[in-house]
C-alpha cells in the first residue's frame, strides 16, 4: 500500500511537471530557471495597512502535505528565494505540523516577510491559547496579520464579537505587540463576512476569488468592492479553486490567475506542495499584465456553466 501511494505521488508529480512546462513552452527544466530569471513580484498594498504584499502568497495548508520535512522546508526557503514576502497559515493545518515546519523554515528570515495564521477558536480563552501555541510553533515574538479562520455562518461571527469572544484576544494581543493587525476569512457565506466587515474595522479578509466565483456564492461580487471601499486587505485564496480550474479544464493556470490578479486584490495565496508548480506560479506572478475587461467578460462566460460545487467544494463547509 505504501509503495503504490508514493507511486501515485510519483505520477501526480511528473504530469504537474509536464502541464507546467507544455503551458511555458519549455522542458521542465526550464521552470526554476524561468523563476529566476523573471524579476521582481509586484508588490501591492494591504488595504489601509502599512505592508506591502507580494501579489502571490505562498500558502500554508500545503507546506504541511510532504511526508518528509525536508520538502516542506525547501518550499519555503525557495519561495523565500524567489521573492514571495506573504507567509500563509492556520493553527489547524496538520494540527499544527504546517506552523511548525514553516516556522522552522523562515528562522533567520522572519523580519523580512508578512506572516499571517488563523485561529479557528471562538471563545477568548480558547483563542488566547491558540495564539500563544501558534506563535511557539511559527517562532516567532509576533503575527503581521492573525485572522478568525472559516467564519461561514452569523452564529460565529456573533460569538467571535460578542463579550468574551475571540475578538477580545484578538485586540489585546495588539495592544501587547503579539500582533500587528486582525482580519477574518471565509470558504462559505459571503454574506456573513460582508456583515462582519461592516460591524468591525478589520485589517483584511481572505476569501475565495476565482473565475468560477463570480457565478455562485460569489465572493467578488458580495464581498471585495465594499471591503476595497473601507480600506479591507483582501486576500484572495482558492485561486485555481483547489487546482479543479486546471485539472477540469475550466481555465488555464495563467487565465485564472490573470483574472485573479484583475481584480482589487491584495496578494492571491496558492498552496503547493512540489516545487515545480512554485515555479510556475511565481513566473505567472512575475509576468503578469492586466486583463482588459472584455477578455474578463469572455473568459467569465466561459466559465459560466461551471459554477457551483463541482470546483468549488469547500463553498460547503458550512
Amino acid at each position: 500500500m505504501r509503495q503504490d501511494h508514493l507511486h501515485r505521488r510519483q505520477l501526480l508529480q511528473t504530469s504537474v511537471v509536464a502541464a507546467l512546462s507544455a503551458a511555458l513552452g519549455k522542458p521542465g527544466s526550464d521552470l526554476a530557471r524561468a523563476a529566476e530569471l523573471g524579476g521582481e513580484i509586484p508588490l501591492r498594498p494591504l488595504g489601509r495597512t502599512d505592508l506591502r504584499t507580494t501579489i502571490l502568497g505562498l500558502g500554508g495548508f500545503h507546506v504541511g502535505l510532504p511526508e518528509k520535512e525536508e520538502d516542506s522546508l525547501a518550499l519555503v526557503h525557495r519561495a523565500l528565494d524567489l521573492g514571495i514576502n506573504f507567509f500563509d497559515n492556520a493553527d489547524s493545518y496538520q494540527e499544527g505540523t504546517s506552523e511548525e515546519r514553516m516556522g522552522k523554515a523562515l528562522a533567520g528570515r522572519r523580519q523580512k516577510i508578512i506572516l499571517m495564521t488563523k485561529v479557528e477558536r471562538r471563545e477568548a480563552k480558547g483563542a488566547r491559547q491558540a495564539l500563544e501555541a501558534s506563535l511557539r510553533r511559527l517562532r516567532t515574538d509576533y503575527l503581521d496579520v492573525w485572522q478568525f479562520h472559516a467564519v461561514g455562518k452569523l452564529e460565529g461571527l456573533n460569538q467571535i464579537l460578542a463579550p468574551g469572544g475571540a475578538l477580545e484576544t484578538a485586540e489585546q494581543a495588539k495592544k501587547e505587540g503579539k500582533i500587528r493587525f486582525i482580519g477574518i476569512t471565509s470558504h462559505y457565506g459571503p454574506e456573513v463576512l460582508l456583515t462582519a466587515i461592516q460591524r468591525y474595522p478589520f485589517d483584511v479578509a481572505q476569501m475565495p476569488i476565482n473565475v468560477v466565483d463570480p457565478h455562485f456564492m460569489s465572493f467578488r461580487r458580495t464581498v471585495v468592492d465594499e471591503a476595497v471601499k473601507r480600506g479591507v486587505g483582501v486576500i484572495a485564496m482558492k485561486p485555481l479553486g483547489r487546482g479543479n480550474i486546471v485539472s477540469l479544464q475550466v481555465a488555464t493556470a495563467r487565465e485564472a490567475f490573470a483574472w485573479v490578479w484583475s481584480q482589487p486584490v491584495s496578494v492571491a495565496v496558492a498552496g503547493c506542495e512540489w516545487l515545480e508548480p512554485l515555479n510556475y506560479n511565481v513566473a505567472l506572478a512575475q509576468t503578469f499584465k492586466p486583463m482588459s475587461e472584455s477578455d474578463q467578460a469572455a473568459l467569465l462566460e466561459r466559465t459560466k456553466s461551471r459554477a457551483g460545487l463541482g470546483i468549488e467544494i469547500y463553498k460547503n463547509w458550512a
